[in-house]
C-alpha cells in the first residue's frame, strides 16, 4: 500500500494521473501530514533532477501571505461611469448633418447672370433658378419619406431598405 501511494505520488509531482486519481490522492494528502511532508520532499527531489537547482521555500510561507491579505483594508470606491457610444444615435447624427449641409448649399445655389468665372467656363452654370431647385429637392425628399407617413407612426427611418428576391 506504502509503496502504491509513494508511486501515485511520483505521477501526480510528474503530471501523470488522471483528474478523479489526483482529487482522491489530494484528498488524502490533505488528511494526512505525513503524507503532506513526503509531497514536499517528492518535489524537491523533482525540482533538483529537472533544474538542477533547489530553492526552498518555508512551508508556513502560503500562510503568512494569507494572513496579511486578510488584514489588508478593503476599498470600496465607485468605479467611474462610462456611457457606451450608441452608434444608432451617433449615425443619425451624421446622416442629419449631412441632409442639413445638402439643404443649406442647395439654397445657396442660384445662378448669377454677371459671374465673372462663367466666361472662363469654371462655374457650370444649369440655367435652373433656386426655386425650381428648392421644388426638386422638395419632390425628391418627399417621394423617398413616404414610408414614414404609411405606418402613421413618426418615429426615425431605418438606415437601409432590405429587398428580397428568390434566387434560381
Amino acid at each position: 500500500m506504502q509503496e502504491q501511494i509513494n508511486q501515485k505520488l511520483s505521477q501526480f509531482i510528474d503530471d501523470e494521473l488522471d483528474a478523479a486519481q489526483s482529487l482522491e490522492l489530494l484528498a488524502a494528502i490533505r488528511e494526512d501530514e505525513a503524507l503532506q511532508d513526503k509531497l514536499r520532499r517528492y518535489q524537491i527531489v523533482s525540482q533538483v533532477l529537472k533544474s538542477n537547482e533547489y530553492s526552498a521555500v518555508n512551508p508556513e510561507f502560503a500562510d503568512k501571505i494569507h494572513q496579511q491579505l486578510r488584514q489588508e483594508p478593503i476599498y470600496f470606491m465607485p468605479r467611474p461611469k462610462t456611457h457606451p457610444v450608441n452608434w444608432q444615435k451617433a449615425g443619425l447624427a451624421v446622416a442629419a448633418s449631412i441632409v442639413l449641409a445638402v439643404v443649406w448649399l442647395a439654397s445657396k445655389v442660384e445662378p448669377r447672370q454677371n459671374n465673372p468665372f462663367n466666361s472662363v467656363g469654371v462655374v457650370a452654370h444649369s440655367g435652373a433658378s433656386a426655386n425650381d431647385i428648392h421644388a426638386r429637392f422638395k419632390d425628391y425628399l418627399q417621394a423617398h419619406d413616404n414610408t414614414l407617413y404609411v405606418n402613421t407612426v413618426q418615429a426615425a427611418q431605418p438606415y437601409a431598405r432590405v429587398v428580397g428576391y428568390p434566387q434560381e
